[in-house]
């Protein structure tokens, strides 16, 4: 039920939503609609998805001829980009067998290696894949030898990276379209949450015929979940909530041993809050089964996790495509400021924050004064 403080997902939102989640119902759209759903999932990148589901559950001759076109683009840029993520690992693989494992893939790439439903469309941009941080260095060493060069050179956001990151800097390579985002954990090690990254390697799953890993399927959802709710700023993430629909759908939470199952790992990593935050917006925007369910569980172990509630009406602002409307956008704007404030204050302790934004605020002005020092060369 919607009420001022969770008022659900924005009605220009809500055609693309009842596409994605009861895609038969497509068959009724007229032109107007479709109007509104193709540009809306473009730039929300699930047109690829959207094109799938749609196809899955409609004769695709009794769409229009123009909404299959578009359907039909975002289809032939999903299989690229999916056969450019499984370039990429074949091309990795052989540079990290020399070095000790797991090789655990994260989020899109562990989806498509999993062959998993909800990677059918999906574009990913980049390949994460988590190393142990006893391994991190060699590994880091190996891929520079090949050729691959961080994206990011400067020496600030090196040193941000290496010291107060979760992740190296990204990492290109001539002849491969995808990044490589290379994570000893999952969220920055000076967070306020800070999984046990020893049971996330222990309890990682081997794929059939692969030198990789991904993380169990719990692990899976909450890796998703604070990288949504914790992690990020929603802004642009309805992407991401699809995914943890996905993921949710697969466990089935209507199974109730997986759904305490899930609760206590969250609660083992200190992630009931976001997974709450999560299931909520699942529930109100995608109609996830088992969502009530969840979130009657979670309050219950936690009742402090309902807390974070204030994040709703701001994330419902920002998680979906905007509006043209100045208002909204406006509106959109600040709430994004205020959840990209909140993000930044999740990751490092105050002090560390306070050095940090002042640092950026300098470099920024530097940038812009005219005799500003040239950036670094890259760190090789």
């Amino acid at each position: 039920m919607a009420t001022p403080f969770d008022p659900g997902p924005p009605r220009h939102v809500l055609p693309l939503l009842e596409a994605l989640s009861t895609p038969a119902t497509c068959a009724g759209f007229d032109d107007a609609t479709w109007d509104i759903v193709i540009p809306l999932a473009r730039s929300a990148r699930l047109l690829g998805v959207l094109a799938h589901r749609v196809t899955q559950a409609i004769d695709p001759a009794k769409l229009p001829a123009r909404v299959s076109r578009h359907l039909q683009s975002g289809m032939l840029e999903a299989r690229f980009r999916r056969a450019k993520t499984q370039y990429l690992l074949h091309t990795i693989a052989p540079l990290l067998a020399a070095h000790p494992g797991p090789r655990v893939l994260l989020k899109g790439a562990a989806y498509i290696a999993q062959d998993l439903p909800l990677a059918a469309g999906r574009l990913p941009a980049d390949v994460d894949l988590m190393v142990p941080r006893t391994s991190l260095d060699a590994i880091e060493h190996t891929l520079l030898q090949a050729g691959w060069e961080y994206e990011k050179t400067d020496a600030y956001d090196q040193h941000y990276y290496r010291a107060w990151s979760h992740e190296l800097p990204p990492l290109q390579a001539a002849g491969q379209v995808m990044e490589l985002d290379l994570h000893h954990a999952i969220l920055p090690p000076l967070g306020r949450i800070r999984p046990d990254t020893d049971s996330l390697f222990a309890s990682a799953l081997p794929l059939p015929d692969s030198p990789f890993h991904v993380l169990a399927p719990i692990d899976q959802v909450l890796h998703a979940v604070v990288h949504l709710a914790h992690d990020s700023d929603f802004v642009g993430r309805l992407r991401d909530l699809v995914d943890i629909d996905g993921l949710l759908r697969l466990l089935p939470l209507t199974g109730q041993p997986q759904a305490a199952a899930l609760v206590e790992r969250a609660r083992h990593h200190g992630m009931l809050r976001p997974l709450w935050l999560a299931a909520r917006l699942c529930q109100r925007w995608l109609n996830t089964p088992g969502c009530d369910a969840l979130l009657r569980s979670i309050a219950a172990v936690a009742p402090q996790a309902t807390r974070g509630a204030w994040v709703l009406p701001l994330a419902g602002r920002v998680l979906g495509p905007p509006t043209l409307d100045a208002s909204d956008l406006r509106a959109g704007r600040a709430a994004g400021l205020l959840l990209e404030a909140r993000a930044a204050w999740l990751r490092m302790p105050p002090g560390l924050l306070a050095y940090h934004a002042t640092s950026k605020l300098v470099r920024r002005l530097l940038r812009r004064s005219p005799g500003a020092t040239p950036p670094p060369q890259p760190v090789r």
